[in-house]
C-alpha cells in the first residue's frame, strides 16, 4: 500500500509520511482524518488512512494499537513519532514540531534478541494464576485451562470462575455461540473450523491462493500475514483429521511451504514479507510465531517429518523469548505440550491438547505415547507441570 515510490517522492519533495490508524468501530476517525488533511502543516506530509485490523503489518510496527492515532515515519520507513489525540489543535502543533525537528528524530528499531531462551514449562502455571484472579482470558488460554483441569482434577473448580475474553472462549466453556460471528476476517472462519462451530470450509478455502497465501479478510487487500497463515493451516489440518481427505492436508502443506519460503529467518518467522520500506524492517511478532508453532506441531504429529518439528521449535522459542503477555504464553504452552507430550490417537478426546488424530498410530490400541500403546488415555500420566 505504501510503496517505495511514495518514499522516493517524499524524499524528493522534503516531506514526511503519516499513517493514520482507524478501524471498523471508530465513528470519529473519518472526520478527524479529514480535519488533519486540511491543516496547512499537512502539506509537509504524505498522509495515509489505514485500517489497523486489516493492515496488521503496519499496525504492529508503527503504532501501539491505539485508535485513532497518527504515526509519523522517517524516509527509511521507521516510526519517529506517534500522536494519540482527538484534539485537532494539539495534532497541528505536534505535526509542526515533528517536521521542524525531523532531522534530529531517530526512527524506532526492532533489535534482535541477544539470546533465544529455552522454554520453562513451570511458567505455564502463570496462566492458571492469571485466570484465577478474574482476568479475562482468550480462547487459547481457555483451551489450556480446560486441558489442565482435565488432567489435574483438583483444578476443575477454576473452570467455573473463568472470564472469557471472546466469543470463541465462551463457546469452549458452554458449547454455545451467543452471537453471530463476523466472518469478514479469515481468522474467524479458521476458528469456526478448528472448533467445529460451523461448516465454513468452502469460504475458508476461497481465501487461500494457489501458492498458499492467505487473505487477511474478505476485502482481499492484504495476504501473507504469518498469523493468518498459521491459524488457517491449523484449520485445514483439523478438517483433514475429521475426514482424512488429502486435499486438506495438501493445502496445509502449501501454506507450510509458503511460510518457509517467504517468512523464515535464522531465529524465527517474520510477521510479513519484506515488500515495502516499512515491512523490510524485520519483525518477529510473538503471538503469530506462537500460533505458527501450534500449526507446525500439529503438522509434525500428522506427517512425522522431524524437519517440521524443528521449525515448530524455532517458532516456539522466539515467541517465548519475545512474548510478554498471557495470550502468547497460552499458545506457547499448547505448542510445547504438543511437541513434548504428543499422543497419537485414532479418535478425538475432548479437552486434551496432547492428542492429535492420525490415520495410523502404529498400534492396535487407540493411543500411542512415546512409542508405547495404550487402550485408555487415563493410563497416560501428565507430569510436565
Amino acid at each position: 500500500m505504501i510503496s517505495e515510490k511514495i518514499f522516493s517522492d517524499a524524499k524528493f519533495y522534503d516531506k514526511l509520511i503519516g499513517v493514520f490508524f482507524t478501524n471498523e468501530n471508530c465513528n470519529i476517525c473519518d472526520e478527524l482524518f479529514e480535519k488533519i488533511k486540511k491543516l496547512q502543516i499537512s502539506q509537509k506530509y504524505y498522509l495515509f488512512k489505514v485500517n489497523a485490523n486489516e493492515y496488521l503489518q503496519y499496525t504492529v510496527r508503527l503504532s501501539r494499537g491505539i485508535i485513532p492515532s497518527l504515526s509519523i515515519l522517517d524516509l527509511d520507513g521507521r516510526t519517529i513519532a506517534v500522536i494519540e489525540s482527538l484534539d485537532i489543535e494539539y495534532i497541528q502543533e505536534k505535526l509542526r514540531e515533528i517536521y521542524t525537528k525531523k532531522e534530529k528524530l531517530e526512527g524506532i528499531e526492532f533489535p534482535r534478541p541477544q539470546q533465544i531462551e529455552e522454554v520453562n514449562a513451570v511458567e505455564f502455571l502463570d496462566i492458571i494464576n492469571f485466570a484465577s484472579e478474574g482476568n479475562p482470558i482468550d480462547f487459547r488460554g481457555i483451551e489450556f485451562l480446560l486441558f489442565y483441569a482435565n488432567v489435574h482434577k483438583e483444578y476443575q473448580k477454576i473452570i467455573n470462575i473463568i472470564s472469557p475474553l471472546d466469543a470463541i472462549g465462551k463457546f469452549l466453556l458452554s458449547g454455545k455461540i451467543d452471537t453471530t460471528l463476523d466472518e469478514t476476517y479469515t481468522n474467524i472462519l479458521a476458528l469456526e473450523t478448528i472448533y467445529n462451530i460451523r461448516d465454513v470450509k468452502d469460504k475458508l478455502i476461497e481465501r487461500i491462493t494457489e501458492n498458499g497465501e492467505v487473505f487477511r479478510s474478505s476485502r482481499k487487500e492484504v495476504k501473507g500475514l504469518l498469523v493468518d497463515e498459521a491459524i488457517v493451516g491449523t484449520a485445514l489440518l483439523s478438517l483433514y483429521q475429521r475426514t482424512f481427505d488429502n486435499k486438506f492436508l495438501s493445502l496445509s502443506l502449501k501454506i507450510y511451504d509458503w511460510i518457509i519460503n517467504n517468512l523464515e529467518s535464522d531465529i524465527g518467522f517474520r510477521d510479513y514479507p519484506p515488500i515495502d520500506p516499512i515491512t523490510k524492517h524485520e519483525y518477529f511478532e510473538p503471538l503469530a510465531n506462537a500460533e505458527t508453532s501450534i500449526f507446525l506441531a500439529k503438522l509434525w504429529a500428522i506427517t512425522d517429518d522431524n524437519k517440521v518439528k524443528e521449525k515448530a521449535e524455532k517458532a516456539l522459542k522466539i515467541a517465548y523469548t519475545l512474548g510478554t503477555d498471557i495470550r502468547v504464553l497460552s499458545r506457547v504452552a499448547i505448542a510445547y505440550i504438543k511437541l513434548n507430550e504428543l499422543i497419537k490417537s485414532k479418535k478425538d478426546v475432548k479437552n486434551d491438547i496432547r492428542v492429535e488424530i492420525v490415520k495410523d498410530n502404529g498400534c492396535k490400541e487407540d493411543f500411542k505415547y512415546k512409542n508405547y500403546c495404550y487402550d485408555s488415555i487415563d493410563k497416560i500420566e501428565f507430569n510436565l507441570i
